[in-house]
C-alpha cells in the first residue's frame, strides 16, 4: 500500500490546492490514516499556528507553520519536522517527510458524517 501511495501521489499532485490557502487546512479534524485502527491521532492546524494533535482523546500541542515553496514545519515534542506538499484539497491532506518517498496521509473529518476511526470508515469516505 505504501509503495503504491508512494506512486499514486506526484500523478495527481497537478490537481492539489495550492499550500498558501491556509484556510482549508485550519480549523479541520485531519485525521491520520495510518494504524487507525490501533490509534485514533486527529491534527488541528489553528490560525495562529498552534498545532494541536490528539491522540485517542489526549492532546499533545505543537507549531506549524507554512514556510513557503510548499513545505510545511511542524513542531512538537521536542522535535522538528519538515514536510513537502504531495497533495491537498478539502477532504485529503498527503504530507511527504523531506527527502524520503514516505507520505502521511490524512483525511478531513469535517467533511464525513460522523467519526472516522477505523479503515473501512476511511474506505467510505
Amino acid at each position: 500500500m505504501r509503495t503504491f501511495i508512494a506512486d499514486i501521489i506526484p500523478k495527481i499532485e497537478r490537481y492539489s490546492r495550492k499550500l498558501d490557502d491556509v484556510t482549508v487546512l485550519t480549523n479541520q479534524h485531519w485525521v491520520l490514516i495510518e494504524n487507525i485502527e490501533k490509534e485514533k491521532r486527529v491534527y488541528l492546524f489553528r490560525p495562529n499556528d498552534e498545532l494541536l494533535i490528539s491522540i485517542n482523546g489526549k492532546i499533545v500541542k505543537g507549531k506549524w507553520e507554512y514556510v513557503g515553496n510548499k513545505s510545511l514545519l511542524i513542531d512538537h515534542c521536542d522535535q522538528a519536522f519538515l514536510f513537502k506538499l504531495g497533495f491537498f484539497d478539502e477532504n485529503l491532506l498527503a504530507l511527504k517527510i523531506d527527502s524520503k518517498d514516505e507520505y502521511a496521509l490524512f483525511v478531513n473529518e469535517n467533511q464525513y458524517k460522523g467519526d472516522i476511526n477505523s479503515s473501512a470508515k476511511v474506505i467510505d469516505f
